[in-house]
């Protein structure tokens, strides 16, 4: 089955991202903050943050400081992103982006983040494809 793709309508903020209640707290100038309240679904057998929604956090800072300096974007799609776990992620969350480069059609960025005393837990760089609007 093949759904059909198309970039009307697509939101700065993904469905999935409200889903797990990471809000966005600023982007601008090629930087983003976002917030990350840490709900009990989320945790793996330990209590700590799952790797999963940490992945996903970094993913969004990454694309949310791209988002800022180019807004007249569709969206982005990763290309790759690495992730470094560091250090145990408990409790609620800020997470931080910064671009690298942006290009025509690719962009580079990097996020941290950091459990509420300040302590680095998740470090992550990656790639993205930049989705232009369609021309009629």
């Amino acid at each position: 089955m093949t759904i059909p793709r198309s970039t009307e309508g697509w939101d700065d903020v993904s469905q999935f991202q409200q889903h797990l209640g990471i809000a966005t707290e600023d982007r601008a100038d090629g930087r983003s903050r976002l917030r990350y309240v840490f709900k009990l679904e989320h945790g793996n057998r330990k209590g700590d943050v799952h790797g999963g929604v940490l992945a996903t956090l970094m993913d969004l800072a990454i694309s949310q400081a791209i988002r800022s300096l180019a807004p007249d974007i569709a969206g982005l799609s990763t290309i790759n992103m690495t992730v470094n776990y560091v250090e145990t992620a408990r409790g609620d969350l800020v997470a931080r982006g910064r671009v690298i480069k942006v290009g025509r059609t690719i962009a580079v960025g990097e996020a941290t983040c950091e459990t509420a005393d300040g302590t680095v837990c998740v470090q992550a760089t990656g790639a993205f494809r930049i989705i232009r609007h369609r021309k009629p």
